[in-house]
C-alpha cells in the first residue's frame, strides 16, 4: 500500500461511514414506529438489522481512524491489520500504542498513562463485533451453532438473543467516543490530543454511566406516551376547528 492509497480508503471509508449513518438512522425510525404501535417482532426483526449496520459501521470507522492522512505509517497500519484478524480488540490496543509513540510533553508520565486509561475504556467497551455478525448474516438470527454447525452454541445464543436497540446505541456511542480519541492523537498528537484528551474522556465516561440505566422497556414506554401526546394534540386542534 503507497500513501495515495492510504488518503483513498481514508475517503472510501469517510463516506462509507456516513452512509451507514444514515441506514442507522432509517432502521432506528422503524424500530421507534414499531415500538410505539406496540409491534414487538417488528421491532425485534429491524433491531437484528441494526445489529448488522453496528458492525459494518464500526469496522468502517476503525479503518477509516488507522488510515488516517498524515497519520500512521504503512507499517504501523500493516502491524494493526494483522492484529485485527486475530482480535479487534488488540487491533484497537495496537493502534493506541503505536499513535502515542508521537506524542510529546512536559509530563513523562502521560503517555504510559494515557494508554492504559484508553486500553480501559477499549476493554470496557469494545468487542469483536465479527462473532455475532457472521452469524446473524448466516441466518443464525434467535439459534446460533459452532463453527462446524454441528450443535447449539449456547453462550453465543444467549448474546444474539440478548441485543437490544439500546445496547447498540451504547456500543455505536463508545466506538464514537474512541474514534474522537484515537483520531485525535494520530493527527495532531501534540495539540490537539493535549488539548482535549481529559475533556473526551470525561465525556465519554459520563455518557456511558448516563445511558448505563437506559432498558428498552423504558424506551417503549417514553415512544408510546409521545404519540399519545400526539393524538391527544390532534384531537384537541379537531375540536378547536
Amino acid at each position: 500500500m503507497q500513501e495515495s492509497d492510504k488518503n483513498n480508503i481514508f475517503a472510501a471509508q469517510t463516506k462509507n461511514v456516513r452512509a451507514l449513518e444514515q441506514a442507522w438512522k432509517h432502521i432506528n425510525k422503524s424500530i421507534n414506529a414499531a415500538y410505539s404501535c406496540g409491534d414487538t417482532s417488528s421491532a425485534e426483526i429491524h433491531t437484528k438489522l441494526l445489529a448488522q449496520v453496528y458492525c459494518a459501521y464500526a469496522e468502517a470507522v476503525f479503518s477509516k481512524v488507522i488510515h488516517t492522512p498524515n497519520g500512521l505509517s504503512i507499517n504501523d497500519i500493516a502491524q494493526i491489520k494483522l492484529k485485527g484478524k486475530k482480535n479487534i480488540v488488540g487491533a484497537w490496543k495496537k493502534c493506541v500504542e503505536l499513535s502515542l509513540k508521537k506524542v510529546q510533553g512536559k509530563n513523562s508520565g502521560h503517555v504510559p498513562n494515557a494508554r492504559l486509561k484508553i486500553n480501559e475504556l477499549i476493554d470496557a467497551y469494545v468487542f469483536d463485533p465479527s462473532l455475532l455478525r457472521n452469524k446473524i448474516a448466516h441466518g443464525q438470527w434467535i439459534m446460533a451453532l459452532n463453527t462446524n454447525n454441528t450443535k447449539v452454541n449456547a453462550e453465543l445464543t444467549s448474546k444474539i438473543q440478548a441485543i437490544s436497540v439500546v445496547d447498540l446505541y451504547k456500543k455505536k456511542a463508545a466506538f464514537q467516543s474512541l474514534s474522537c480519541i484515537l483520531e485525535d492523537i494520530i493527527k495532531s498528537p501534540n495539540k490537539a490530543h493535549h488539548r482535549d484528551y481529559w475533556s473526551h474522556i470525561t465525556q465519554f465516561e459520563k455518557s456511558q454511566i448516563n445511558m448505563a440505566s437506559w432498558t428498552v422497556e423504558n424506551k417503549i414506554s417514553a415512544l408510546r406516551a409521545k404519540k399519545l401526546h400526539a393524538k391527544q394534540r390532534l384531537a384537541s386542534q379537531s375540536e378547536v376547528l
